[in-house]
């Protein structure tokens, strides 16, 4: 049964810049998340907060522990797939669950948002049969080095029991060379295909790679073989390593470090944090001045972010780009002011937010190849996600789904305080409740003919605006651009 909270709620007083800044470093703009705003002073001094995430307390911290397998040790999860008390996909979806409820309320968005980016980069899907035991440690990890450097951030998802499992490098000894880690960190992680390595490049930054080794299908324990590294002289885009100790750890995180602080790097990072975070086609000049942070800094993110931030662009870029599946889906929860709550049964309201954002296309971290999901917004704008979107706006707004695990205003709190009104004040309310702006001509037309109803009609008290009434205002308000746009 869902629970009734109730709320005080007063429309979103945040301005036009302000808010932008917001919405596009965080999972959607909340009556909290304005608070904290107004608290700090403006979205500029927010921003500041947010890049030292320790310094905001955060009561989403223990959300993880709603799901025990999580904390399960690797042995103990084998232990239990092997016995057919659970299966790999239930890890990974109990991680699922927890990725959609982490991003609604959390209140480090920023570290959130780059937590994101950073998962969808440095990519091993949930729930993988090679590496579902580690997959919620590889998730903590990412999740703690995303503000650093993405040097650090490279250093750890490399060599990670989770990555080794998903892309086999616990299979590559110098015995046999398996290229397929060594390959995507050039392809994928770092330079890219353009940066003009070669199959010699690859053996060798596979060669570096060796000795890092995971019992997958036994106990998934991890540990390093010095016996299994290779040793000899390597060569890769410019990195020269002798590479001549049975301890080959050393070896890997100079190279490492070299593509990490490769100009090729910096550029295809820089891009994709433009393109998530700006917009699908972000201008050489952007790029440049994001590519010229990174390297500076030596691939410091807080730096890059704001050389990215402070860019014009960036500034003009309000409402251009269209949110993900998840992100949606996050962001409409967000607005509406729902909650999750510790649950009891099995399929609460978590688990129907990963459907959500599954049957509109993007299941979390589901994607099928090693190249995670593009972070460009037009992936998403299919005729067949907007119907969907749309439906699932008024599905939330109605309270349609009555799972367990699910906390809510009352009605009458996310409403004007005194009646009469009409239904264009009505609309004017949530307009700025829900998307922090007032109602323009079209919203106030679409809500109007949705309830066949003129925009001056009059609601004489609280009671006259039916659920229905206020699903249909409420869900047509998400489905307008600024409802769906970042």
């Amino acid at each position: 049964m869902a629970t009734r909270i109730s709320a005080s709620v007063r429309p979103y007083t945040l301005t036009e810049r302000d808010r932008h800044l917001v919405t596009r470093f965080s999972f959607g703009v909340d009556e909290q998340l304005t608070a904290a705003v107004r608290a700090a002073g403006g979205a500029e001094r927010w921003f500041a907060t947010q890049l030292t995430p320790t310094s905001v307390a955060d009561p989403s911290a223990t959300v993880h522990t709603w799901w025990p397998r999580l904390g399960h040790t690797p042995a103990k999860a084998w232990a239990e797939v092997r016995s057919g008390r659970s299966g790999a996909w239930q890890y990974g979806f109990d991680l699922a669950q927890y990725s959609m409820v982490q991003k609604i309320l959390t209140r480090r968005q920023l570290q959130e948002v780059l937590h994101d980016v950073w998962s969808n980069l440095l990519y091993v899907p949930v729930g993988h049969d090679r590496s579902f035991p580690w997959r919620f440690h590889y998730d903590q990890t990412l999740r703690g080095l995303a503000l650093t450097s993405y040097r650090q951030l490279l250093r750890a998802a490399v060599v990670h029991p989770a990555m080794s499992g998903w892309l086999n490098n616990d299979l590559n000894t110098k015995r046999g060379i398996n290229e397929n880690l060594g390959r995507e960190l050039l392809e994928l992680y770092t330079v890219g295909r353009a940066s003009g390595y070669t199959e010699d490049d690859v053996k060798d930054s596979a060669r570096l790679l060796t000795g890092h080794k995971v019992k997958v299908f036994d106990t998934f324990a991890a540990s390093y073989a010095p016996e299994d590294h290779w040793t000899g002289r390597v060569r890769v885009l410019g990195f020269t390593h002798a590479n001549a100790a049975a301890d080959g750890r050393p070896a890997l995180a100079a190279y490492l470090d070299h593509l990490a602080l490769h100009p090729a790097t910096a550029e295809r990072v820089a891009r994709r944090l433009c393109v998530r975070l700006v917009g699908d086609d972000p201008s050489p000049s952007l790029v440049r001045s994001v590519t010229a942070a990174y390297r500076a800094s030596r691939s410091d993110v807080r730096a890059t972010l704001k050389a990215l931030r402070t860019h014009p662009e960036f500034l003009a870029a309000r409402r251009r780009t269209l949110r993900a599946p998840v992100e949606d889906v996050v962001a409409s929860v967000r607005a509406l002011g729902i909650r999750p709550v510790r649950f009891r049964g099995k399929d609460a309201f978590p688990a129907n937010l990963v459907w959500a954002a599954g049957r509109l296309g993007q299941e979390p971290y589901g994607w099928p190849r090693p190249d995670g999901y593009p972070e460009g917004s037009t992936t998403w704008a299919s005729p067949s996600r907007m119907l969907g979107a749309w439906n699932q706006h008024y599905s939330l707004a109605g309270r349609w789904n009555s799972a367990d695990g699910q906390a809510f205003p009352a009605p009458a709190s996310v409403l004007p305080t005194a009646f009469p009104r009409t239904l264009a004040e009505i609309v004017d309310h949530q307009s700025r409740l829900l998307v922090g702006r007032p109602a323009d001509a079209t919203t106030q037309a679409a809500v109007a003919t949705m309830l066949n109803r003129a925009s001056g009609s009059v609601y004489k008290t609280v009671a006259d605006v039916s659920g229905w009434h206020l699903t249909l205002i409420r869900g047509t308000v998400l489905n307008t651009p600024e409802g769906m746009l970042r």
